[in-house]
């Protein structure tokens, strides 16, 4: 038998903490683009790190929004339920 429970509790954690993180590194790579375009030709060696950079916190970002649609998902899908029978 399966229990009711409230899953709109269960999203907010997951949904605060992808808002954080986003918040946390979006404004670094706003400054790391605003370095690159200012920097332009004449950067040479300090501009593939920060390319790098861009790279590296898009993924993150990318990443973490693809988790929580994710864990969304297990969360309706009552996955997490089934698991707590074990």
């Amino acid at each position: 038998m399966r229990r009711t429970t409230d899953r709109s509790g269960k999203k907010t954690a997951p949904i605060i903490i992808t808002v954080l993180v986003v918040l946390y590194v979006l404004p670094l790579l706003l400054f790391a683009l605003m370095a690159v375009r200012t920097l332009g030709q004449e950067g040479g060696v300090v501009l593939l790190p920060l390319l790098g950079y861009l790279f590296l916190g898009g993924a993150v970002i990318g990443g973490i929004i693809k988790a929580l649609v994710q864990r969304l998902r297990e969360i309706d899908g009552g996955e997490e339920e089934d698991a707590s029978q074990y």
